[in-house]
């Protein structure tokens, strides 16, 4: 192999592995008939939507080295509430087209107990989430056992709606939203005091950074992520139902890891991770196109989880070796 032909693989593998994962799962596509077809493009894009929500709320604890594991609840909670509020207890007084800033609101409220419990009370992340996890799906199930259904076209509006008759309204949402926190993560100065923090704590707070301020933010823009992901969500499937989301927190890690976000905190793209979302909608659709069943679907999924896992080690080992 020669030496600019070596150069490019170690760049494709420390930097854009993700990438070439994609390209690799298109061509693999191309030959399954109707991977290609409109249809299928924007069902995976569509199935993406909510999912690219919890990843991305996901990827900003985490690069403060924290981590949300009550985001596939709070993915369940908002909207399940913003119904029953909008529907049940005051219908007289809210327009459904209301549902939305009161499913963000209510995310920004999950996101905040876990912020001020885990910074300013000082419990650990993993072990606050993990309780709110359960109380937030205990709400959920007490508040809609056997689900709700036949939601007025407002409330769905953002997840079953299309522009041009083709293009799901969620799917424009979620790249917008990736392009904000592109933006936000890369020029703005709240994405680099996340770095910064996520590097090393100490260091930012001598800098100046307000490290609580800054985890409690991220706390809360995960919990609006997520909620709006669930939104999106109950759009597409034009119900609510107590499972909604169940397990997808798994899936919102494998997408950050294979991303190349790292958990400690302070390494990730947004490029990355949009990436990786794709791969997990492409490979579902793959599995789905292929026949799989849905027991041997969990089990590629961890295997995948486990192989990012490795690689992103591989990665960190090859960088030192680089340095």
């Amino acid at each position: 192999m020669s030496g600019s032909l070596q150069a490019f693989v170690r760049t494709v593998f420390e930097r854009h592995l993700i990438w070439a994962l994609l390209v690799l799962l298109v061509l693999i596509g191309l030959t399954v008939p109707g991977f290609l077809s409109t249809r299928n493009v924007v069902n995976v894009l569509w199935a993406a939507a909510p999912l690219g929500c919890v990843v991305l709320g996901l990827f900003f604890v985490l690069l403060t080295g924290s981590l949300d594991l009550s985001l596939e609840s709070t993915f369940a909670l908002a909207p399940a509430l913003a119904i029953m509020i909008v529907l049940n207890w005051l219908p007289d007084l809210i327009w459904p087209g209301l549902t939305m800033p009161i499913v963000l609101m209510i995310g920004l409220l999950a996101g905040m107990v876990n912020g001020f419990i885990s910074v300013r009370l000082g419990v650990n992340a993993f072990l606050v989430t993990l309780a709110t996890l359960l109380v937030y799906r205990g709400i959920v199930i007490f508040l809609i056992p056997e689900g709700i259904y036949y939601l007025p076209i407002e409330m769905t509006f953002w997840g079953e709606s299309r522009v041009l008759g083709f293009l799901p309204i969620a799917v424009i949402i979620w790249f917008v939203l990736y392009g904000l926190a592109f933006a936000l993560i890369n020029y703005h100065r709240l994405g680099k005091n996340i770095f910064a923090l996520g590097n090393n704590p100490e260091a930012a707070f001598i800098a100046g950074v307000d490290v609580d301020r800054t985890r409690i933010t991220c706390f809360c823009i995960a919990g609006v992520l997520a909620a709006l992901g669930g939104l999106l969500e109950v759009g597409r499937l034009q119900s609510a139902v107590a499972d909604l989301g169940q397990g997808d927190i798994l899936m919102a890690f494998a997408g950050a890891i294979l991303g190349g976000t790292g958990l400690a905190g302070g390494v990730g793209s947004v490029g990355g991770i949009f990436a990786a979302v794709l791969v997990i909608s492409i490979i579902e659709n793959l599995m789905n196109l292929f026949g799989v069943e849905p027991s041997v679907r969990q089990i590629v999924f961890g295997l995948i989880l486990l192989a990012a896992i490795y690689l992103t080690s591989l990665q960190g080992r090859v960088r030192v070796r680089a340095v």
